[in-house]
């Protein structure tokens, strides 16, 4: 015994020993020492195919120093990528700098006078209602974060995008993204800057639709924005905000679901990063990850909504990424207790939270759960699999029921 806890002892010191040698190396004089370097984990988010499509997953509502964020284009985009996504839309303010004032003050000393530019809101006058675009070079952004990608060879859709903000309680809130020319779209009139987005083959969205109002119903205003078809999706999911409504006008309007994070401070601050949780985003069902196929996924309304681990869609969509993501294998028939027993296994990184009466089943991502089926007591016939998804939300403010495929 004596001689086994000797040898443990001398392998344990030779391994010690190894780590020492490996992180403290003698200086031989040298002035720097790296003593250690982790390069950064992306998180990766597994997803099964769905239907022959690839899902993509992506965030069309981030801001920057640039309007009223607190973070840097180029750290959006890096972020976007440890994030674990496919694709990220830029879309800073029209109507707001907010961040310049700051800016302004910290190069007071350089001023003639030495006081500080006066910041003016919304870009023109005084005016604090946020009704007149800032005129300036308003694709500095894009290109900001474009050439940084390219440099960093981040393998990332950046989409070029912008917020169109007007009165919150009226007319609301509107994202265009894949534009040619946001400055183009800097337009007085709001129903002129859709339309500019509109010509350049944008697609529109609208943002947090309740968001500082009482009701979600359509204002008068929006109502005229709706009505000239210059609406393509409606932000369902703004942050941790879900708008259950909403669900139910996109699929009666047929409008495109989304769900984004309107990050304005780093996502880790409210999505830490390489937990079991994600960052808000849209999953996106689509060929390829090129801007044709991203566009025509979108524009043909093959998205569901992800939110802390809620998937947001049509029953349609909810249904197949189950069935695509959840193997469910027989196991075996025990005819003298009157049941079959299922085995389902996760393949993908969502979990389920999946509801037959009164038990409740977590079915966590790549693992699997056992679960006994008995007969019904009329036909004597064996139940199906079939259970209400808790963490699944659909039309009428509710959670889906699914029967999932046997054997498949």
């Amino acid at each position: 015994m004596k001689r086994i806890l000797l040898t443990v002892m001398v392998a344990i010191f030779a391994l010690s020993s190894a780590m020492a040698q490996a992180v403290h190396q003698p200086t031989m004089g040298k002035t720097e020492i790296k003593l250690y370097h982790q390069p950064p984990h992306r998180t990766e988010i597994i997803l099964p195919q769905v239907k022959g499509y690839t899902i993509y997953k992506g965030d069309f509502h981030v801001h920057t120093i640039y309007s009223d964020g607190e973070v840097t284009p180029r750290e959006r985009v890096r972020e976007a990528w440890y994030d674990g996504l496919d694709i990220i839309a830029i879309t800073d303010h029209l109507e707001l700098r907010s961040y310049e004032q700051y800016m302004l003050r910290a190069h007071a000393p350089y001023n003639p006078d030495g006081k500080p530019y006066q910041y003016i809101r919304g870009g023109a006058g005084n005016k604090t209602d946020h009704t007149t675009p800032i005129y300036c070079d308003l694709d500095a952004t894009y290109d900001e974060a474009v050439a940084f990608r390219d440099k960093e060879e981040i393998p990332i859709m950046v989409v070029r995008g912008t917020e169109i903000w007007r009165n919150a309680r009226t007319i609301g809130e509107y994202n265009a993204f894949f534009l040619k020319d946001i400055t183009d779209v800097a337009k007085p009139d709001i129903i002129e800057s859709l339309k500019e987005a509109r010509r350049q083959g944008a697609i529109v969205i609208h943002n947090h639709p309740g968001w500082r109002r009482k009701t979600m119903d359509k204002s008068p205003e929006q109502e005229q924005i709706y009505a000239e078809k210059l609406v393509d999706g409606i932000e369902v999911v703004n942050g941790l905000n879900l708008y259950p409504k909403m669900i139910d006008r996109c699929v009666d309007e047929k409008l495109t679901i989304f769900a984004n994070t309107d990050c304005h401070r780093t996502s880790a601050q409210y999505y830490p990063r390489g937990g079991e949780i994600f960052r808000t985003m849209t999953f996106i069902l689509a060929k390829d990850c090129t801007e044709k196929a991203i566009k025509d996924a979108l524009l043909k309304r093959r998205t569901i909504g992800y939110s802390h681990n809620h998937l947001i869609g049509e029953e349609m969509w909810l249904k197949e990424f189950l069935n695509a993501a959840v193997e469910c294998k027989f196991l075996a028939e025990n005819e003298k207790k009157g049941h079959r027993a299922y085995q389902l296994t996760n393949h993908c990184s969502v979990p389920f939270i999946l509801r037959r009466g009164k038990a409740i089943y977590t079915l966590n991502p790549f693992q699997s759960i056992r679960v006994n089926f008995g007969k019904n007591k009329e036909t004597q016939v064996y139940r199906k699999p079939e259970f209400v998804v808790d963490n699944m939300w659909t039309v009428g403010d509710k959670h889906p029921k699914f029967t999932i495929e046997i054997d498949k």
